[in-house]
């Protein structure tokens, strides 16, 4: 889902700024599918976003997912709880902590599912922890990137925004695979 242009008419600009390629650098677009192989059937987290000067904008398509993988590690091909976040001893802390004082705020932030959407000011709030959605202050930012985003993926033909079948969530996986009673759902 990446489109680009040829960076060899960048390069041979020298220097002078190619309005072709840089006409509007106001935002940038990012998109997530599956990263690792650690939720039911294969499926990945898919969200899209709008990044401006100000702020981030997320669309999180199935909010009903784990972000950082399941937190059964059977629902995990390497075996691991929230399989998209690399063993280590900070995540084995936030586990064995989660219910106590002083660590359930660390562990969701790593963690906990999200919303379907998501605004965060880059400036006011550079550790992006405070979701503007719902504040009418930023209501009209958030309509408006929202549209902005919406737009970009229309243009672009991307097959959440339209509604249609994902092929990502079919895709095989040919990462790691500890656990051999995990597998990918056939597309229906």
């Amino acid at each position: 889902m990446m489109t680009a242009g040829h960076l060899i008419d960048v390069f041979n600009n020298k220097g002078q700024p190619n309005q072709k390629f840089f006409e509007d650098n106001s935002a940038a677009f990012i998109a997530m599918e599956r990263h690792d192989g650690c939720r039911e059937g294969g499926k990945g987290y898919p969200c899209r976003a709008i990044r401006t000067r100000e702020y981030l904008y997320i669309r999180n398509y199935s909010s009903d997912r784990w972000p950082a993988g399941h937190p059964d590690r059977e629902f995990c091909a390497r075996y691991i709880p929230f399989g998209e976040v690399d063993s280590s001893p900070t995540k084995q802390l936030l586990m064995d902590n989660k219910g106590k004082i002083g660590f359930t705020r660390f562990y969701d932030l790593a963690f906990a599912k999200r919303p379907a959407e998501e605004l965060y000011s880059i400036k006011k709030d550079p550790g992006q922890l405070i979701n503007l959605v719902g504040n009418p202050l930023f209501a009209t930012i958030h309509k408006k990137l929202s549209t902005q985003l919406q737009q970009r993926l229309v243009e672009t033909k991307d097959p959440r925004a339209l509604d249609l079948d994902a092929p990502w969530d079919y895709y095989p996986y040919y990462g790691l695979r500890r656990n051999p009673n995990w597998k990918v759902n056939q597309k229906p």
